[in-house]
């Protein structure tokens, strides 16, 4: 498919989700409009998605597209020039778990800072009120959406403090391994231009995701460190705010300075994926195939970097990780080796090994049934 008419991408700067798209967007030099995800907006993409969830990318040929993960795979699929998914099989799933962990992980610990925090949790409902209103110019829709925009902002703080256990031990944690992996994130990208070699990838992508909507723009801690220490990692999120302007030559590769990186997901994170597919496990052993699986699956115990905690447990996240078993399972027989001595020092062999007795299927926009 050629691009013969603007793409019309609803999302925000403020939004976790919204920066991959943008960025593949950008890169791929697909002709876009941004629109804000303001209420009326919200509202349009609801009629087409069943869904007030955003990014929502609306083809030029009419087709809908929703979730970050599938809009970068439909728009891979439809323009394949500058692609973003390598096609090396090691690098295939090292980019896919960057974009798990990004997506899936990572948000458990970094939107602690803008919806917890006494201070970042009241900026963040008068930034969301502005969000939610902005470029809306009739004066009674816009006051209704900003009364409505406060009520919506506060259960989302309910409901993040809820699911957050806020003992003073994951409070550091979160922070400390927050800091360890914009650190190590820094110190990679001082000699290499992009997370997998010279030019983006799906790791870019996912991990923009991360990095830019909350740390680096929300005011506190976090977005200090970034910017007063981390100098090459803001580099990195300014080339990828513009990622139209880089070049698409240059080659993909796994870099020894990614392994602190890695190292930090698995210790961080690892147990908390592995929990995830253990209790997916358990749920979805009764279910009978075409059935849909309860969106969220309970809080659970695990670690966070060995701290024991509770966290939600959802289905979408289960198939998520499925993806990164799918990539493991399509690396060839020649080359296991090679993944395996990527992914054993940072914990994520056994994760990656699993496999697990069920199969889920996404269903239109965000729809899960188990197939097998």
């Amino acid at each position: 498919m050629t691009a013969s008419a603007d793409y019309e991408f609803i999302g925000s700067k403020n939004s976790y989700y919204s920066a991959k798209v943008r960025a593949c967007l950008q890169y791929k030099r697909l002709p876009y409009s941004e629109v804000c995800a303001n209420g009326d907006t919200i509202r349009r993409a609801k009629e087409k998605t069943g869904s007030h969830m955003y990014p929502v990318v609306l083809c030029p040929d009419g087709t809908v597209l929703q979730d970050s993960c599938d809009i970068v795979d439909a728009l891979e699929q439809r323009h394949p020039a500058r692609p973003v998914i390598p096609y090396d099989p090691v690098l295939r799933l090292l980019a896919t778990l960057f974009e798990t962990i990004a997506d899936d992980f990572m948000i458990l610990t970094s939107i602690r800072y803008r919806w917890v925090p006494e201070d970042t949790s009241a900026w963040a409902v008068r930034m969301f009120q502005q969000i939610c209103t902005e470029r809306m110019p009739e004066p009674k829709p816009r006051a209704a959406t900003r009364e409505n925009a406060v009520r919506i902002a506060r259960s989302i703080q309910k409901r993040f403090k809820g699911q957050m256990t806020q003992s003073p031990e994951i409070v550091a944690v979160c922070e400390r391994q927050t800091r360890e992996i914009c650190d190590r994130l820094d110190a990679h990208l001082e000699n290499t231009p992009f997370l997998l070699g010279d030019r983006p990838s799906l790791a870019d992508l996912g991990m923009m995701n991360a990095l830019f909507g909350h740390l680096y723009r929300d005011p506190g801690a976090m977005c200090d460190h970034i910017h007063w220490k981390c100098i090459s990692l803001s580099l990195w999120i300014d080339h990828m705010l513009a990622a139209a302007g880089e070049s698409d030559r240059g080659d993909l590769f796994f870099s020894d300075s990614l392994a602190p990186v890695l190292e930090t997901f698995g210790t961080t994170y690892g147990a908390y994926a592995a929990t995830t597919l253990a209790v997916a496990e358990a749920k979805f052993a009764t279910l009978e195939p075409d059935a849909e699986p309860r969106q969220f699956l309970g809080a659970h115990e695990t670690t966070l970097a060995g701290v024991p905690t509770t966290f939600p447990v959802s289905s979408y996240v289960a198939w998520k990780l499925q993806r990164v078993l799918d990539c493991y399972r399509a690396i060839p027989e020649s080359d296991r080796a090679d993944a395996d001595r990527i992914l054993e020092p940072a914990g994520l062999l056994s994760l990656c090994r699993t496999e697990p007795g069920w199969r889920l299927e996404k269903r239109g926009f965000m729809r899960l049934a188990k197939v097998a």
